[in-house]
């Protein structure tokens, strides 16, 4: 083998690690300015940091029966007699809406074979279920959050047996409420 291969070879190698120490020592000289930037910012006497949360909308109705709502004695006269407890809840700050329907427009019906009438009360308020959608709350704006529970209370005079078709006599009634 011929010795002037070998020196090229070693010359080669020598340059290769001249090449090596200058990028090694360039690679240490900017870590170690990094690490100069990195020690200022730890040298700072305060930081900060923001943390959030959000709250969706919650405008929500629940309609809780009171025992007795679905065995009415029609043949008794009944005043103000419960027959739900109504949750409003609303955390919007431009206030709700509450509606109310009455399927049968406040009538006890046994489909067409007869009906007794009755009125209603909400929160204490008087409400006519004539025509409906009716309101029955209307929430002001707030910035208080609303969760309140109401009684929804029915009123009929009584007819005696001999006086109606035997049967169920029933009205479906929807609560809705809304955010405004």
């Amino acid at each position: 083998m011929n010795a002037l291969p070998l020196k090229k070879m070693e010359l080669r190698v020598m340059k290769n690690l001249r090449s090596y120490r200058y990028n090694t020592g360039a690679i240490l000289i900017v870590a170690g300015m990094f690490g100069l930037l990195v020690n200022q910012s730890l040298a700072a006497t305060t930081g900060n940091i923001t943390i959030s949360g959000v709250v969706s909308a919650a405008t929500a109705i629940v309609v809780n029966s009171v025992a007795g709502y679905n065995s009415l004695d029609l043949s008794t006269t009944a005043s103000d007699q419960a027959v739900a407890n109504v949750r409003e809840i609303n955390n919007t700050t431009n206030g709700y809406t509450v509606t109310l329907t009455s399927q049968n427009s406040g009538l006890l019906k046994n489909g067409t074979l007869g009906s007794v009438s009755y009125s209603a009360k909400y929160n204490g308020s008087s409400v006519s279920l004539s025509s409906t959608p009716v309101t029955i709350t209307n929430g002001a704006a707030s910035n208080s959050v609303v969760n309140v529970v109401k009684s929804f209370q029915i009123s009929y005079t009584g007819t005696a047996a001999s006086n109606l078709m035997v049967g169920t006599y029933s009205d479906t009634l929807t609560f809705t409420i809304a955010a405004n």
